[in-house]
């Protein structure tokens, strides 16, 4: 199992489980996807499971910036969760 964590715009991050094939967001008490504000946030939310691997995802403007192609794939790197 492995958590796939999305900076969004405003300083926001939105978390989603994978397992296998299978991929769902963490929700909130109104099952709405849970918006956290820092990963320390997630982490203590998410204290009792364990994963295999961590991934920040991030998308950035700098293509755009520089006149490129914006339609394309957004940062992501393995982070260490321990």
């Amino acid at each position: 199992m492995n958590l796939h964590i999305e900076s969004i715009e405003g300083g926001t991050y939105l978390a989603a489980i994978r397992d296998g094939d299978r991929q769902y967001y963490v929700f909130d008490e109104n099952n709405k996807p849970k918006a956290f504000h820092c990963l320390t946030e997630i982490k203590s939310f998410l204290v009792n499971d364990k994963f295999e691997k961590v991934y920040l995802k991030q998308d950035t403007p700098y293509d755009e910036m520089c006149g490129l192609d914006t339609k394309h794939e957004k940062l992501e790197m393995e982070i260490d969760w321990h």
